[in-house]
């Protein structure tokens, strides 16, 4: 038996990269964009905004810089293993995230469960998740 340490967070605000050009002004609302390899941007009209929180400061984007969002709730997330085959990547954040075994989680939907939501990619640590409770149905 190979016991495995577990790694966790809890999160009320965050850094995220900033789309370039997008003006991010204190106080409004940021979305991760699920088109832009989970940067983050201003609330607009799009099929591809998840709202997450409010800008925590002024700033504007140019593809690099790094800015802070206070998010709308706390979020606990749990660090797994990446797999191999079809690893999770950077612009899986904000998707969801499938469950490969006790310890790994996949970007391959077929015949998997979903483990929850993607926050981060590590290539130290692997793949921050949000996971799913049995009130997420």
């Amino acid at each position: 038996m190979t016991e495995r340490m577990t790694r966790n967070e809890t999160w009320g605000w965050a850094q995220f990269v900033l789309t370039s050009a997008v003006v991010a002004e204190k106080g409004k609302m940021a979305c991760l964009d699920t088109a832009t390899s989970g940067e983050v941007t201003k609330g607009a009209t799009s099929l591809t905004l998840r709202p997450i929180g409010y800008f925590d400061e002024n700033l504007t984007g140019d593809g690099t810089k790094q800015v802070r969002v206070r998010l709308f709730d706390e979020v606990r997330l749990h660090w797994f293993e990446n797999d191999t085959g079809t690893p999770v990547d950077a612009g899986d954040i904000g998707d969801q995230v499938f469950i490969l075994d006790d310890e790994t989680v996949t970007a391959d939907a077929t015949g998997a469960s979903v483990a929850g939501r993607v926050w981060a990619v590590n290539s130290t640590n692997g793949v921050l998740v949000e996971m799913l409770g049995f009130d997420a149905d």
